[in-house]
Order: C-alpha cells, then structure tokens, then sequence
C-alpha cells in the first residue's frame, strides 16, 4: 500500500504505554484482550487489517482507539442504522466526536457535518455511514476526497464485514463495490471487522475487498455465564415464549428473534397482551420509530424486543438475560452472534432455541425457491 499521509506533521505517542493510558482513560477498561493491541498496532503501521470475532471480544476497540490517536477522521462502513446509533451514544458517552451521516439526517445536521470535515483540523474522530451513502452521496464523495488530499483521512473501516460474502448481494448491494474504496481512495488503510465466520467465509470476504496480504487477527470470547437449551416448540409461537419468559425472567430485558416482519408484530402484540411491555423492531418500521424502540428498550421503558436480523449486531446492553429464537436459525453464525447479545455483565443469562419440525421444511421450501432462482 501507498503511504497515508494522514499523520504528516503530527505526532502521536503510539506508545505501548500511552496506548494502554488511553485504554484506561477514555475507554475505561483495564487491559487489552488478546489481539486487541497487536491489531492496533498494525493499523498503525497502515497495513490491511481484518478483525474477526465473537460478540463481546472488543473488536470495535481496534479502530476506535487508533482514531483517537490519528490526524483526521476514521470513516466507519456500517449497515444497520441501529448499530450506528448505539455506537454513537456509546463514543459520545466516553468523550469521543462521533457522527453519522445516516439518511435520516435532515439538512441542517448534515450541513454541520460537512463544515466540520472541511475544518483544517476537524473535531470529528469517528464518521458513520452506510455503504449506500459512501458509494452514492456526491456530497460525501467530495468531503472523503477534501480529507484525503488534505490528509486527513485517517481510514476506512468495513464493520460487519461478514454481510459482504454470508447474506449475498441481495442483502445490500452496495457492500459488494466496497473493493472500490482502493481505487477512489489511494492510499488510504483499510480495516475489515467481522463476526465468527468459516475459513472459506473469510477467504471470499478478503478476495471481494481486493485486500492483499492482510494482517488476520482473530478474537474469541466464550461467555461461561450463557445456558443454551433447546426446547420442543408448539404450533403457538407465542405461548412458548410468553410462558417461558414469564416462569423465568417475567421482570428482566430479553430478545425474542423470529424470521419475518409479520411475525415480530404477531409476537410484539401476544407478548403485550398477556402484560409484558414489548415492541417489534425491523426493516418495516422507520427510522424514527426503530431509534425511538431501541432508545427505550436500553433505558428499560421497553422489555422485550421481538426482532429480525435489522435489529443491530453489536448493540451493547449489559442486562440481557435471555435471547429466545422462536424459530430455528438460518446459520450456525448468525445464531452464535444473536445469542453473544446475552450476558454482557457477566451474569447467568439464558438462550433458548424453540425448534419444530416445520422449521426445517420451512428452511428447505426457501433453499428450493433460491436455488431454482439462480
């Protein structure tokens, strides 16, 4: 790779003393997890880098610590806006610049983002967006190349790099032309972060991105307070979970995942009807409404979310006791990174997968209909 000018005429302490001061200061955490630091440091030194891991390993850590120490922005690639937000409310809660230029930004919140990043020295350390507005927003385009040619683009980082190979081109199109970055952006280091995913998953990731003799670093994180159980489910999705909710947390914050958007409405509602507040979170809803849901559910205004994937990945809630899939899950992955949602304080929570038979006839009606698609 080219050279980043980012850092001409600034000095950081890169230190690995400094760098665990920042750790403890502004992210109040005590020691870097394994990899964490060795992943840092070779962002540093501007290579390609892909982060893979569990929910909870601290992935985020490994490009949100190095912007703080970087000359201009770090350009984060997110596709959920629910994962954006929780990521915002959490950077602005330890004292770091983050902004999103989401597509429910209205013009006057946009107009002051975009003075900011034409500032000679911008305050914004962290910029969000979606692949859609990276590869389609003109005014954007213009900014990222002010900042590159200026030097003050620091990065880009592709998070949840798994939806590039795992959910296919149909899930956001826009994800697959992100190996453009390269060509429209010299020089410029990129950072791949993703969930657990198979070795040929991650093969197929670096190939579509073009990223030559990445840097891997892989991080696990294996909860020991997490139950898993897998329970036989009645044609009444609804009951099972209500019953079970009610004898084992009828009180706490939970999950409760199910395939369509219907069927989240059809559970929100069961679940409000026998006197547990809950709210229904997906593609269908908008905007506002999503933020207004994920907003009360993590001030606990909102008990259980009945959700689909739209739901973001890597919201932080500490006080998840339990994760219910209603329905079998479409991947090993995907349930492993829904489930790692539970638990974050470290206390006993719990993952309860209702499975019925019709699931998997479900599942094999839908490979059927994709592969006679192809």
């Amino acid at each position: 790779m080219a050279g980043n000018p980012a850092d001409q005429g600034r000095d950081f302490d890169r230190s690995p003393e400094n760098l665990k001061a920042i750790l403890r200061k502004t992210f109040r955490l005590k020691e870097f997890r394994d990899n964490q630091l060795e992943a840092i440091n070779a962002t540093f030194e501007e290579k390609y880098v892909f982060v893979v891991g569990d929910n909870g390993a601290g992935k985020s850590l490994c490009y949100q610590l190095p912007a703080c120490l970087s000359a201009g922005v770090t350009v984060v690639i997110s596709p959920l806006i629910s994962l954006i937000q929780d990521q915002i409310q959490k950077l602005t809660e330890l004292g770091i610049e983050a902004r999103t230029l989401s597509g429910d930004k209205g013009c006057s919140d946009a107009d002051s983002i975009y003075q900011q990043l034409s500032e000679e020295d911008p305050i914004i350390k962290l910029l969000y967006v979606t692949p859609e507005k990276v590869r389609m927003s003109d005014p954007l385009i213009e900014a990222l190349q002010s900042l590159r040619v200026r030097g003050l683009l620091a990065r880009f980082v592709i998070d949840e790099a798994q939806c590039i190979s795992q959910w296919g081109d149909n899930f956001r199109p826009d994800y697959g032309t992100l190996n453009e970055l390269q060509q429209d952006f010299p020089g410029v280091p990129i950072i791949a972060v993703s969930g657990p995913i198979a070795p040929h998953i991650q093969e197929d990731i670096l190939k579509r991105l073009q990223m030559t003799k990445p840097q891997v670093f892989t991080m696990s994180f294996n909860p020991t307070n997490l139950k898993y159980a897998v329970k036989t489910r009645t044609l009444d999705r609804g009951t099972d979970c209500i019953t079970w909710i009610k004898e084992h947390y009828p009180h706490d914050s939970g999950i409760v995942y199910c395939w369509r958007q219907d069927d989240c409405d059809n559970m929100a509602d069961s679940l409000n009807k026998a006197g547990l507040l809950a709210c229904s979170y997906h593609a269908g809803k908008t905007g506002e409404y999503r933020e207004s849901v994920q907003n009360r559910w993590k001030e606990n205004k909102c008990q259980v979310i009945c959700a689909t994937i739209a739901f973001g990945m890597g919201i932080h809630k500490p006080d998840v006791r339990y994760v219910i899939h209603s329905v079998l899950p479409k991947s090993m992955e995907r349930y492993q990174r829904e489930t790692g949602r539970a638990g974050r304080d470290g206390n006993v929570s719990h993952c309860i997968l209702f499975y019925n038979y019709k699931d998997y006839e479900d599942l094999r009606y839908v490979i059927s209909r994709v592969s006679c698609s192809i």
